[in-house]
């Protein structure tokens, strides 16, 4: 499991060859996982999170098509395109960056926190972010 949050994090931030389409693969593979975890909530403390505009300066450069999009289709949105949900495909791995890295630095003192981080964090966060980019990151192929 934290071998598939490692690879998800480095395509993240490096992209690693990956087409939008591979990305919402991994993406979806990966919250299929967590939500299989029992549900938990971290015992110890959070440590101490990254800057998340660096990892969205990463991340944009990882991944410069990426923008604004409909959430209900996974269009991108051009400038005049205006439905009442707008989505932020950098805010959403970004903040799903964010939250790989905190269950990825407590796996390094504690595997059973890091899993439990995984599966509360995706529940209150991350799970919703990651349902409207895949639509998005696969209509962009």
């Amino acid at each position: 499991m934290l071998a598939h949050v490692r690879r998800v994090h480095a395509a993240l931030l490096d992209r690693e060859g990956l087409t939008p389409s591979a990305l919402a693969n991994l993406l979806d593979g990966l919250r299929r996982e967590v939500q299989a975890l029992p549900c938990t909530v971290p015992e110890s403390d959070t440590p101490p999170r990254e800057e998340d505009h660096h990892l969205r300066a990463s991340i944009a450069g990882a991944w410069p098509e990426l923008g604004f999009y409909d959430p209900a289709t996974g269009r991108a949105l051009g400038h005049c395109d205006l439905p009442t949900e707008i989505g932020d495909a950098l805010d959403d791995l970004t903040d799903l960056a964010l939250d790989l890295g905190t269950a990825l630095a407590l796996a390094d003192t504690d595997e059973a926190d890091a899993l439990a981080w995984l599966r509360f964090s995706h529940d209150i966060h991350w799970g919703d972010h990651v349902q409207d980019v895949t639509r998005h990151l696969r209509w962009l192929g």
